[in-house]
């Protein structure tokens, strides 16, 4: 197929008006947040003051992205259907673990970087390999979610696709550099607004457009509602994987990755960032599924009414996800079209910007002070957070660059990247958080043995991609804990550097 398959929209000039405007916005407010990220504490936790209602949105919306907007119904308008589904309720699990033993004890250690815990308890090794990793996910996630609304604008509106991404990522990196961690939190609370309402707005019109009981009949005759899949088969998708993937993932999202643990030092005091959590993931749970069910009234849409273009759209590679936007530049009218493709670029940003401050929290608090200036004043760190946001954006741009004609589903690739960059990352934090402390070495050769082990299942088996995590994660705790009974014991760790005004 070639790229005439797909014919191009007339966006108009108040749809353009309206992105313009969002985008200015976003800067904007980026300069507004100036004022209070004058240190490094408000750069990179906005000095603790912030409201937990605010960070719970913020929280909501790194969470969310343009995965969610794009990938997720994409998932349910395909063969999926709604068997992803059942990885939402498992979200509360997640929330009791994070909210009362994870939360507390970073807060209680007084870390702005979540990696400086596992210096603390077990070595500064450690310390070194998850923020490494994290930084190497940030990457790819960020990637994704530039080549996504990137994707969708070239798809619909004909938009250079290398230039778009471009133009996303400067626009991010400019309010991220300027405001800090409170420009990135309102940026983020404003962006979850926009992208619910969006996908409300979408829903309602498809289904006022067809009617509840036909929408019910085309659903139910495809078997889009179809939500378990009982099956043991280890190189499939079935709900048992799903189950165990979301457990072990999420909890090493919200427990170990710092664009989310970032923002628990944020708050005031830890109850309320346990509330700020709460909100945050008892909200995500009815929009994972209004996204799904967003995927599935696409599809019994465009069997009601066809529509060539959408199944040209499925059959090339990395176009499948452009589906959803197509529907809105195509079926919305003038003004809401717009707003709905801000809603998209407004899911993008939410993660991007979250990305890159956390991802200079890490390369600051990790290397750069942790290894190499540890006695410069707080104002050269602050210049060190801002050049590295801009270094981290355009690494961002080139993986971004490097996705064009390389994704097939964008959901089962994040959920690679995941298992692969955050290989044994779980399992280490475990042992951080075990009443004692865990030899070095048996920590060490457990993550070693949680690389091998990823190797040779990515490379030498079948397996599903949703059991790398649940392995990987076992694999180097189960080693650690066992080599810790065979070797001698060791001191009790060294604090790391002092904490840079995380507060307690």
């Amino acid at each position: 197929m070639t790229e005439t398959t797909v014919p191009r929209v007339d966006f108009g000039a108040l749809n353009y008006a309206i992105l313009v405007l969002y985008l200015v916005a976003m800067v904007a407010i980026g300069w507004w947040a100036r004022g209070r990220a004058k240190s490094t504490s408000g750069f990179f936790v906005g000095e603790g003051k912030l409201h937990y209602v605010l960070v719970g949105l913020s929280l909501l919306a790194t969470y969310l992205s343009a995965l969610t907007m794009m990938a997720l119904p994409r998932v349910s308008f395909g063969q999926d259907d709604f068997i992803w589904t059942v990885q939402l309720p498992c979200l509360i699990i997640t929330a009791l673990v994070i909210t009362r033993f994870v939360l507390p004890r970073l807060r209680e250690a007084n870390v702005v970087s979540v990696y400086e815990f596992l210096e603390q308890r077990i070595h500064v090794s450690v310390r070194l390999i998850t923020s490494a990793a994290f930084l190497v996910l940030s990457v790819g996630r960020m990637a994704l979610n530039l080549f996504l609304p990137a994707l969708a604008l070239h798809t619909i509106l004909g938009f250079d696709l290398p230039t778009t991404i471009v133009v996303i990522a400067v626009v991010v990196i400019a309010f991220s550099y300027i405001g800090g961690i409170v420009a990135v939190i309102w940026t983020d609370a404003i962006m979850a607004v926009i992208f619910t309402l969006g996908a409300i707005v979408s829903v309602v019109s498809i289904l006022s457009g067809i009617g509840l009981e036909r929408f019910a009949d085309i659903a139910s005759e495809h078997h889009k509602f179809r939500t378990f899949v009982w099956d043991l088969d280890w190189t499939k998708k079935a709900t048992l994987w799903f189950v165990l993937e979301t457990i072990f993932q999420t909890i090493r999202i919200y427990g170990t990755q710092q664009d989310m643990t970032q923002r628990y030092m944020a708050t005031e005091s830890t109850a309320k960032a346990n509330r700020s959590v709460w909100l945050a993931i008892l909200g995500y749970i009815p929009l994972g599924f209004l996204f799904y069910f967003l995927g599935t009234a696409l599809f019994v849409f465009y069997q009601a009414h066809p529509d060539p273009v959408v199944p040209t759209l499925m059959a090339r590679k990395g176009y499948a996800d452009a589906v959803y936007p197509w529907f809105i530049v195509t079926q919305l009218p003038t003004g809401l079209s717009g707003f709905m493709v801000v809603a998209i670029f407004a899911a993008s940003m939410s993660t991007l910007s979250s990305s890159l401050n956390s991802g200079a929290t890490v390369m600051v608090e990790d290397f750069y002070k942790r290894l190499f200036r540890r006695d410069r004043s707080d104002r050269h760190y602050l210049m060190v957070a801002r050049v590295l946001t801009a270094f981290f954006g355009a690494l961002a741009i080139a993986a971004g660059l490097a996705l064009i004609g390389r994704v097939e589903q964008a959901q089962d690739t994040w959920n690679k990247v995941m298992g692969v960059s955050t290989c044994g990352v779980l399992g280490l934090m475990a042992l951080a958080f075990l009443p004692f402390r865990v030899n070095t070495w048996a920590a060490l050769t457990g993550f070693l043995c949680a690389c091998a082990c990823l190797l040779y299942v990515t490379t030498q088996t079948k397996i599903i991609f949703l059991l790398w995590p649940v392995i990987t994660s076992t694999v180097c705790f189960g080693v650690a804990l066992a080599l810790h009974a065979l070797l001698p014991s060791e001191p009790s760790a060294a604090k790391a550097a002092p904490a840079s005004g995380a507060p307690k």
